[in-house]
C-alpha cells in the first residue's frame, strides 16, 4: 500500500519530483577517495622536491617543498570534511566537490610530470 510513499515529504510517489544524478551524496565519498589519490600525487611530488632541495639548496626549491606540505594539509582537512560534515554531503555539494578535487588531481599529475621531465 505504502510503496509510492515519497520518504522526503510523505506524498505518493506520483507527484514526486525527478531526483537529479548530481545531487547523489555517494560522490562525497568519490571526492575523499580522489583527494587520498590528490594527497598521494603530493608525497611523491614533495619527496622529489626534498631531494633536489638537499642536492641544490635553492630557495626556489625550498618554495615548491612549503608549497607541497601546505596542499598536503589542505588535502587531509578537505578530506576530513568530507568523510566527517554533514554540510558537504547536502544536495547539490557531491558533483562540484567531485569536479574540483579531479581537477585537482590533473594539475598535479602534469606538474608531477613537468618535475621528472
Amino acid at each position: 500500500m505504502f510503496n509510492n510513499l515519497d520518504p522526503i515529504n510523505g506524498t505518493l510517489g506520483e507527484n514526486r519530483p525527478e531526483r537529479n544524478p548530481f545531487d547523489d551524496p555517494i560522490l562525497a565519498l568519490v571526492a575523499a577517495i580522489v583527494c587520498a589519490a590528490n594527497i598521494g600525487l603530493l608525497l611523491i611530488l614533495l619527496f622529489t622536491y626534498i631531494t633536489s632541495y638537499k642536492k641544490l639548496k635553492s630557495q626556489f626549491t625550498l618554495g615548491l617543498v612549503i608549497f607541497a606540505s601546505l596542499l598536503i594539509v589542505q588535502n587531509i582537512i578537505f578530506m576530513l570534511f568530507l568523510l566527517i560534515r554533514e554540510g558537504f554531503h547536502g544536495p547539490g555539494m557531491g558533483f562540484p566537490v567531485l569536479s574540483m578535487s579531479i581537477i585537482e588531481f590533473g594539475a598535479l599529475l602534469v606538474l608531477l610530470k613537468t618535475t621528472w621531465v
